[in-house]
């Protein structure tokens, strides 16, 4: 056993090493031992085992994989389809399945016996679920170490006020175990002397978050390092996170596997970006993203690194305020993730700044820029892009053959995109709008549709559009 466990690492070591690992593959032998072997999406085609029961006659016997190019790690993902991308068609992604579930579900509130959460995160086993009672709860902070955790927020939303505490000097949370999920909590206040007081320090491998409020900290979540970490946040609002120091953001998300934003509200972040990721993948989907009039905001969305990255279907919208005249920035501090694609498809980009920059890229690579309205002054991009059939509006404009060279193609400037009421940021378009019908099918990238299948709510959370047919371009169509 040990003979054919040498021979088997070795193999692998020699078809997988090439490149830096996005996941791991799972060998489990007839005797149960389990061999982690680190996989790079790309690198297998096929498996082929002989001498195997199912084998009989000795020879190989294939086994076919998923198209390996489209795959990013499976958790906390449950790809129906067999690809580990996050099911296109879900409204928020399964939960996390523990690996060991306790079955216990722990109470928490002012008439129970665990008072506040902190105790809870002292009972916690690993499987539990806690259910916090809606009430404030202030000056309570804790680490959670448990893995496989449920955090919920029971009767409305429980509030967290830091009040001059934080766990470790850190956050009113720190998430230490793996795969924890939180829902429906609020946080707010969190303020530490060294300026990075977070609601949630997320330091394990595996992190998400539904209907949670985060206001008012110095950073929203702070995420460390973590390359076998998934963080997923859906339908959760952000709002007046940051300091004048512009170290601080809406969300910073270190170098994880995959990071998810989807269905999110943010604005009036203060100085710092609303979202930073140095995410290996990347899909912001469906999000509202806005300053407003106040806003000292940076960066709308900013993806230090690069990776692939898919932003669909977002409002985005800068304000006259804001500190940074661009909106996107991608690879900015050094194309230094392995992947390195940027799909910028169906957004609505509203720039509100007297003048600004939609995308600056610093990446070796062409962004793929398709069926966008991209509405006010500003130039379109700094680095290379590809553009297909968006609308540009109101002084939104290119460098010369920017929209018709270098396979770009079908793109419409007008005077007008017929938004319902900009000035009250109603982006719905109205009867004749030019951008109604004027996107195609942008087909698939690594194996995931760039199609939008739905659209941002107002605040937060987002419904269906039509996956067939014409398309209109923007994030909200005529016809949902």
């Amino acid at each position: 056993m040990h003979l054919r466990r040498a021979v088997l690492l070795a193999v692998a070591a020699l078809v997988l090493a090439a490149t830096p690992s996005l996941a791991d593959m799972l060998i489990k032998l007839r005797n149960g031992q389990v061999i982690t072997v680190p996989v790079q999406p790309g690198d297998i085609e096929s498996l082929s085992f002989t001498g195997s029961r199912a084998a009989t006659s000795g020879t190989a016997a294939p086994i076919a994989l998923p198209n390996a190019t489209a795959a990013v790690a499976a958790a906390p993902f449950s790809a129906p389809s067999g690809g580990a991308h996050p099911p296109a068609g879900a409204l928020v992604l399964p939960p996390m399945k523990p690996d060991h579930p306790s079955g216990r579900v722990l109470h928490v509130g002012p008439s129970r016996e665990l008072k506040v959460p902190s105790q809870a995160a002292h009972e916690a086993k690993n499987g539990d679920v806690i259910e916090i009672d809606a009430a404030d709860y202030r000056g309570d902070v804790a680490v959670w170490k448990q893995n496989d955790i449920v955090i919920r927020g029971v009767g409305g939303r429980p509030h967290l006020y830091a009040d001059g505490d934080a766990a470790e000097g850190k956050a009113i949370w720190v998430t230490a175990g793996n795969k924890i999920r939180i829902e429906d909590i609020e946080f707010s206040g969190c303020t530490v002397g060294d300026g990075n007081g977070a609601a949630i320090r997320a330091e394990g491998a595996g992190l998400s978050l539904n209907n949670v409020y985060i206001h008012d900290n110095q950073d929203g979540i702070l995420s460390a390092p973590n390359p076998k970490s998934d963080i997923v946040i859906e339908n959760s609002e952000f709002a007046h996170n940051g300091t004048t120091s512009g170290s601080t953001h809406g969300i910073y998300i270190g170098q994880v596997r995959n990071f998810v934003l989807r269905g999110s509200y943010f604005h009036d972040t203060v100085t710092g970006h609303h979202v930073k990721t140095r995410a290996l993948n990347n899909y912001i989907l469906y999000n509202r993203i806005m300053d407003y009039p106040e806003s000292t905001a940076s960066y709308s969305i900013d993806v230090s690194n690069g990776g692939r990255t898919y932003i669909i279907g977002n409002i985005i919208e800068k304000g006259p305020r804001a500190e940074n005249y661009a909106m996107i920035a991608y690879s900015m501090e050094g194309p230094t993730n392995p992947l390195q694609e940027l799909y910028v498809v169906g957004n609505t980009m509203v720039m509100d700044r007297n003048s600004g920059l939609f995308i600056r890229s610093r990446s070796p690579n062409k962004a793929f820029v398709a069926d966008n309205i991209m509405s006010g002054p500003g130039m379109l991009i700094t680095g290379a892009g590809v553009f297909v059939n968006n609308v540009l509006a109101a002084g939104a404009h290119g460098e010369p053959d920017e929209l018709s060279a270098n396979g770009s193609h079908g793109n419409r400037v007008v005077r007008d995109v017929g938004f319902a009421d900009a000035a009250h940021y109603d982006y719905r378009l109205r009867p004749g709008s030019p951008a109604i019908g004027a996107g195609a099918d942008p087909g698939a990238a690594a194996g995931f549709s760039l199609r939008p299948t739905y659209m941002p709510l107002t605040p937060l959370g987002i419904a269906a559009r039509a996956t067939t047919g014409p398309l209109d371009d923007g994030a909200i169509p005529s016809q949902p």
